[in-house]
């Protein structure tokens, strides 16, 4: 009886942590998604940064990936590089121009299955009113159950490269990259 149970209970569990519809619908959990950058400075170093708010959803099913779908929205203000003069910079007319364009997105017009773990999202990243198509390399870092919410649970970290010059921000060629490292760290609850 006991082996009975213990083989209910785990196969209970285990179908809770897929996806149990056809293109379910997760929610990014915005206090455990991250969205970062890294630009070489002269050569030497790499200056990260973070956005600090970010929101979305998610539409996933591992049966069809193909269908799946991700839009995600960051408010450009939110930018931090633990440096408040290179912040207030960033934020001008001349870099992310927040004022008039104070959200930057990305939404996908492919999902791409490689692996049972990796995918590649081909999307359009909008920054400064510009898009351009951007493939990012993702991988799905694990499954859980959220022990306060008691819902499945899903994260996946992707990574693209960038050029700042394609969207408008070409100053100081000689200290600041032109190429920009991307990553995007999702937490993700299916909606109940």
């Amino acid at each position: 009886m006991k082996r009975l149970l213990t083989s209910i209970l785990a196969t209970l569990a285990f179908g809770v942590l897929l996806p149990t519809t056809a293109l379910a619908v997760w929610e990014i959990d915005p206090s455990h998604t991250h969205v970062s950058f890294q630009v070489g400075h002269l050569g030497l170093t790499h200056t990260p940064g973070i956005f600090r708010k970010v929101v979305g959803r998610t539409k996933f099913d591992d049966k069809n990936v193909e269908a799946s779908s991700v839009v995600i929205t960051i408010d450009a203000a939110s930018i931090d590089t633990v440096h408040g003069q290179r912040d207030s910079d960033l934020r001008s007319a001349a870099w992310f121009d927040v004022e008039n364009n104070p959200t930057i997105s990305f939404a996908s017009s492919s999902v791409r299955r490689i692996d049972d773990k990796n995918y590649v999202i081909a999307g359009s990243l909008n920054i400064r009113g510009k898009s351009i198509p951007v493939d990012f390399n993702t991988m799905l870092t694990n499954r859980a159950i959220n022990p306060f919410l008691k819902l499945p649970m899903i994260g996946f970290v992707g990574h693209a490269k960038i050029k700042r010059s394609d969207f408008g921000m070409a100053q100081y060629p000689a200290v600041i990259s032109d190429e920009v490292d991307l990553k995007i760290s999702l937490e993700l609850i299916q909606k109940p």
